[in-house]
């Protein structure tokens, strides 16, 4: 009998291992925290391969040598665990987190791990190993918090979040647990920036800011973005309020320096992010040009605030997007609608504050004057672009 159900717990304890290395993994995979949303097949495959290639390796800063070491290690990974994993328990929960990171990190740095991270579509950027690391120590710490799990396995749950979170109470450990999402939504971060980067400035992609070119960036950065732990906070969500109102006062200062296909200057009488899109939709379609802006002072004292409230919230992508309209309006004119762009796609899809609904939708912007609405290749001849 005691056989038996000594038997039953070690097979629950390498369920519980397999269980929260996989889940990690696949976690750290998928950039949309929906806990909805199927698990993709080359997620999974990914995850699998990722899965070899950790215990193919050794978990760094652990003793290696010495025979009775070698005999402990053999019996965890092939007995009671099942799989190789760090250590956490008496001393080794102190370093436990920086050994976890350590050695995801390294499995995502080789040959193996790279081609499974492109498998499953993980950003590329130059930091991609910290960014995989860093969400699949936040997705472990969550893990080992989480009670949505069967009485069989959460038993060793419990046991091993009290070991490396070390909280006299749950509140503690989900304090840490909180600090450690943190930083890897800081990591995190930077995939919008790249998406907006990529959205914005490639004329490939979005070769126009109609309803679909909209649709397809704001899709894009909402995908990206949503790969936050928590989402937006309010202060951000703060912060991109700001910068959508102060877009509804661009097309007044824009307008000025645009040149329409048939010469004319058109005077602005009217405001708003509708018309701001239907001015960038023109000059994208060639149907306008622009003119080098000279009046930019008080546009640049604007930025320069809105910049600082991005910083201080902390909204990397935000922040981003408009040092990237700084540097069109002050030095690169030519570069001023595919920031504009990218710009709005980030803030365009942002909760309003309780109150009566604003205008319509920006998907339902007509274009300022006789600008028709779809917009193909111009008859004449295409006027050059600002430099």
């Amino acid at each position: 009998m005691r056989a038996a159900l000594l038997g039953w717990r070690i097979l629950n304890q390498r369920r519980w291992y397999w269980y929260l290395r996989y889940q990690a993994v696949v976690g750290a995979l998928m950039l949309r925290d929906d806990t909805d949303e199927p698990v993709p097949p080359e997620i999974n495959e990914a995850a699998l391969r990722i899965c070899e290639i950790l215990d193919a390796l050794f978990v760094p800063m652990e003793v290696r040598g010495g025979l009775f070491n070698k005999i402990g290690r053999w019996i965890r990974e092939k007995v009671t665990q099942g799989v190789r994993y760090p250590l956490h328990d008496a001393a080794a929960g102190y370093t436990y987190w920086d050994r976890l990171y350590a050695w995801a990190r390294e499995a995502a740095e080789t040959r193996e791990g790279s081609a499974a991270l492109d498998y499953a579509d993980f950003p590329v950027r130059e930091d991609r190993s910290h960014l995989f690391a860093k969400r699949f120590v936040a997705k472990t710490s969550a893990l080992l918090l989480s009670h949505a799990l069967p009485d069989s396995l959460n038993r060793f749950r419990e046991r091993m979040a009290f070991q490396v979170h070390r909280g006299p109470t749950w509140a503690d450990a989900s304090a840490r647990h909180r600090r450690i999402a943190a930083t890897a939504r800081t990591a995190t971060a930077g995939v919008a920036s790249t998406v907006l980067t990529y959205v914005g400035f490639n004329q490939d992609l979005v070769n126009s800011l109609g309803i679909g070119g909209l649709t397809l960036a704001s899709t894009a950065v909402v995908e990206a973005t949503s790969g936050g732990y928590s989402g937006l906070t309010e202060p951000m969500k703060a912060a991109r309020r700001q910068a959508r109102d102060w877009l509804a006062t661009m097309s007044l200062w824009l307008v000025q320096y645009v040149t329409w296909r048939d010469g004319e200057i058109r005077e602005g009488r009217t405001e708003g992010v509708h018309q701001l899109l239907g001015i960038l939709t023109a000059l994208r379609a060639e149907e306008a040009t622009l003119d080098r802006p000279q009046d930019t002072e008080r546009i640049e004292r604007h930025l320069q605030r809105l910049i600082e409230a991005a910083n201080r919230v902390g909204d990397t992508d935000l922040e981003t997007a408009l040092m990237n309209v700084e540097s069109a309006v002050l030095y690169r004119p030519a570069h001023i609608v595919n920031a504009l762009s990218a710009l709005i796609a980030l803030v365009e899809g942002v909760t309003d504050l309780p109150g009566p609904t604003p205008g319509p939708s920006l998907g339902r912007a007509d274009p300022p004057g006789n600008v028709p609405r779809q917009l193909g290749r111009p008859d004449s001849e295409p006027l050059p672009r600002a430099e």
